[in-house]
């Protein structure tokens, strides 16, 4: 592909911006993944040449091998009954469970076909303290990093990089996320004894960036993204499984909450609901599927686990003796293996 292709594709895939400066964004961020230009000059009064080399080189080779090793050895080793005992354990060293603190007004029911507004005033209420909360703050500070149309490339600032950073650091302090590591150190992957190695383990997991338009260019997803958040493939809602995200667009006018399909309530620790809404205005979410009430580690605990150890399968948990599934579906994408949707049902 020639160099004026690549300008017209980053223009094509990012309307609406400075031509300039998009494209050369586009560029910074793309190119680096696909060649390493290396200039070698010649002699004085001999042409330079550009010698493009792939930049798969052995020691990344090396790390996605040792990856999939892990991913595998996970999966072969852990049993139903491995995953039914460490759910409840997570749920159990989960203490930023907020969902006594918050208000929930369910009203009325509907169905995904139905176009009737069966619930004239808002699902949730958020107290203002709650989104200062130790976990919950660094989780919606990423909140703004994201493009929502999937034809939008992303490009995390030095700050963004750290945002996520601080987010990550932050829960792998907390109990659900010590429950799953210990687990996964039982299970002989003793290199994740370290939190170093944990958090590289959840920032390749959740917020590694791959291409989910056709052309294959534009880096314009991420897990994390598409599963917590929202993405618009036109008027088609992606993800949007974070009950926080889904009460800021509601506090911001932008998500219309139209009734509730099915509830299944979790003790202490919050719901899973079943709804149908509109977000964005005008963009039709006929069954929204999302944890309630939930802090963000547990969500990632339970998706995390389950993306490992059954990806793209029913992955059965319980807590209390309430037992419901995670549904997840991975992506091969920069040559990995990744979760592309995670989300729970009953």
């Amino acid at each position: 592909m020639n160099f004026a292709t690549v300008l017209l594709l980053s223009v094509t895939l990012c309307h609406g911006q400075d031509f300039a400066a998009t494209a050369g964004q586009f560029l910074q961020s793309m190119l680096p993944t696909l060649i390493t230009n290396q200039i070698n000059h010649q002699t004085q009064g001999q042409p330079g040449t550009n010698i493009f080399v792939q930049t798969d080189t052995n020691a990344e080779r090396e790390e996605i091998k040792n990856y999939e090793e892990l991913l595998r050895q996970i999966q072969d080793q852990t049993s139903d009954d491995d995953i039914l005992r460490l759910s409840d354990e997570i749920f159990n060293a989960d203490t930023n469970s907020v969902y006594d603190t918050i208000q929930i007004n369910l009203q009325g029911k509907t169905t995904p076909a139905s176009k009737n507004d069966e619930a004239p005033f808002n699902l949730l209420y958020v107290p203002a303290q709650i989104w200062n909360a130790p976990t919950i703050k660094p989780f919606v500070d990423i909140f703004h990093n994201y493009h929502k149309n999937i034809i939008v490339p992303e490009f995390f600032t030095e700050n963004e990089e750290s945002e996520q950073m601080t987010y990550i650091n932050t829960i792998l302090t907390t109990g659900p996320i010590r429950s799953l590591m210990a687990y996964l150190v039982d299970k002989g992957l003793n290199h994740l004894s370290e939190y170093k190695e944990q958090g590289g383990l959840l920032k390749k997991i959740w917020f590694t960036k791959y291409a989910r338009h056709w052309t294959g260019f534009c880096k314009c997803s991420s897990p994390f993204e598409n599963i917590f958040l929202a993405e618009f493939n036109g008027d088609e809602v992606l993800g949007l499984r974070s009950w926080l995200f889904f009460a800021m667009r509601e506090q911001y006018g932008k998500a219309n909450y139209l009734g509730y399909i099915d509830m299944l309530h979790l003790h202490d620790k919050g719901i899973i609901l079943k709804h149908h809404s509109i977000i964005s205005i005008t963009k039709d979410a006929p069954m929204l599927k999302m944890f309630i009430g939930t802090s963000p580690e547990l969500e990632m605990a339970l998706y995390t686990l389950c993306f490992m150890a059954r990806p793209d399968k029913p992955c059965e948990l319980i807590y209390n003796n309430v037992t419901f599934t995670i549904y997840t579906k991975t992506i091969n994408a920069e040559n990995t293996i990744l979760i592309d949707t995670a989300y729970p049902g009953f």
